[in-house]
């Protein structure tokens, strides 16, 4: 009976270890690694069909940029670069936010960020092209799939499903794209 309950642990040990192992192992990625893993992407979103709120999408460009520029006054008070990873993570920033940033990228506009070592996450500076692309086409694809563009301003305001991390990626990409 000893012998059994011995050989039961033995083998529940070595199915452990392993998982343990890996999932530890996969927790602790080093940015390199961060680099490497991509977003399996299903579909391409060219950012001129993604529909955006009517009241966004007529906004002056002028008038965008502004919120955009209070949207990132908030940003570089929040002091993101010197979040932990599950901070990055963590679900702060509302649809009608977003809306707002995409639709300057929708139209071609640019966001100047001059001190970006000083703003954003290292991981986030350190992201080649493709992942950045990679990374935004997730964003799109998210915007897409759970954003009710017919919804009033008051409950996109309320619909905080996005990560401090999509907007500092979103941030990022609006100051290089076009470089």
């Amino acid at each position: 009976m000893k012998i059994e309950f011995i050989l039961f642990l033995a083998i529940v040990f070595f199915c452990l270890v392993p998982f343990l192992f890996f999932s530890k192992r996969r927790a602790k990625m080093t940015v390199e690694e961060l680099k490497k893993v991509e977003p399996k992407i299903k579909e391409h979103i060219n950012i001129s069909s993604l529909k955006l709120p009517s009241k966004i999408e007529k906004l002056d460009l002028a008038k965008n940029s502004e919120i955009v520029r209070k949207i990132y006054h908030t940003f570089e008070i929040l002091n993101i670069k010197d979040l932990n990873e599950n901070q990055l993570d963590k679900k702060e920033w509302h649809s009608w936010q977003i809306s707002m940033l995409l639709n300057l990228y929708k139209n071609n506009r640019d966001f100047f960020i001059p001190n970006k070592k000083e703003i954003f996450h290292k991981t986030i500076l350190n992201l080649d092209n493709k992942s950045l692309d990679s990374f935004i086409q997730t964003i799109l694809l998210k915007y897409k799939a759970n954003v009710d563009i017919k919804a009033s301003k008051d409950l996109l305001s309320e619909d905080t499903i996005w990560t401090n991390k999509d907007i500092s990626i979103l941030f990022y990409f609006l100051t290089t794209y076009k470089q």
